[in-house]
């Protein structure tokens, strides 16, 4: 039993980082730019607008801040 109990600990402790969302920063085609959850497949008719990816929904918006190529934010 105790194994079991240390192997299901170990299984969720090494699932956890992969259960974890990311951010995106990404420009539409008209120049608006957003903060989006990142994603495996592109979003249609959005281009990424930095290589950086954030941990949370704050820090990405905070850095659309530094974003020079976008006409507005959508937050």
């Amino acid at each position: 039993m105790k194994k079991l109990l240390t192997a299901a600990l170990f299984a969720a402790v090494m699932a956890t980082p992969a259960l974890a969302e990311s951010f995106s920063l990404v420009q539409d085609t008209v120049g608006n730019c957003a903060a989006v959850v990142t994603s495996k497949s592109p979003y249609p008719g959005m281009k990424v607008v930095s290589d950086k990816t954030f941990t949370s929904w704050d820090d990405a918006s905070k850095a659309l801040d530094g974003v020079k190529v976008c006409s507005t934010f959508v937050r």
